[in-house]
């Protein structure tokens, strides 16, 4: 592996007044941060290319090449998935994930809805998620219960455009919840650093 004891991040908000911050984080921080959504090979192809978008920011840094065995064993760095931890609902954030498990639709849920209450009681854990840097529960809905959610008029309406599409598509997919629970104590690297 490359010698990095850090990368030079500039990342920058896309807002009418755009302000770049510059980082020097550790290459474990930045592959990190580039997992938002993304795989392995995706995230090394990032990598080589020195720019991408992740989490509402856009970022660049000196292109890094690294092997497959490199980024597994900067992988091994991040936490380890916890099967046998139980869902939390009071610090979990909510998302409908459509289809469930391939899904390329999230839209955020409110956790005070009786169908998210049930599913949350038999919700399966997962994995440690790097880009949301939390354990994630799954539990799969019916496109009833899944347009009900939708429909809650306590739902956030920032994400209108998702929500409608959403409803579009629930008839057609199988639909999951996805809880995201962060653990105590455990911040996203790229926040801290």
């Amino acid at each position: 592996m490359q010698a990095r004891d850090a990368v030079r991040v500039r990342r920058r908000v896309d807002t009418p007044a755009s302000v770049e911050h510059v980082h020097s984080w550790p290459l474990g921080t930045l592959a990190a941060f580039l997992f938002e959504g993304r795989d392995g090979s995706e995230v090394r192809r990032m990598l080589g290319a020195g720019i991408a978008r992740a989490h509402g920011w856009q970022a660049r840094w000196d292109p890094i090449e690294l092997s497959v065995e490199e980024l597994d064993a900067v992988e091994s760095l991040f936490p380890d998935s916890q099967p046998d931890l139980a869902l939390d609902l009071e610090a979990a954030s909510v998302v409908l994930q459509v289809p469930a498990l391939v899904p390329f639709l999230f839209v955020p849920i409110r956790r005070e809805n009786p169908v998210v209450e049930a599913a949350a009681r038999r919700a399966a854990y997962q994995c440690f998620d790097y880009g949301a840097w939390a354990d994630v529960f799954l539990a799969t809905v019916s496109s009833v219960d899944a347009a009900a959610i939708l429909d809650d008029p306590a739902r956030r309406g920032h994400d209108r455009d998702e929500a409608e599409l959403a409803r579009r598509v629930v008839g057609e997919s199988d639909v999951a919840l996805r809880f995201e629970v962060r653990r105590a104590g455990l911040a996203p690297p790229w926040e801290s650093a």
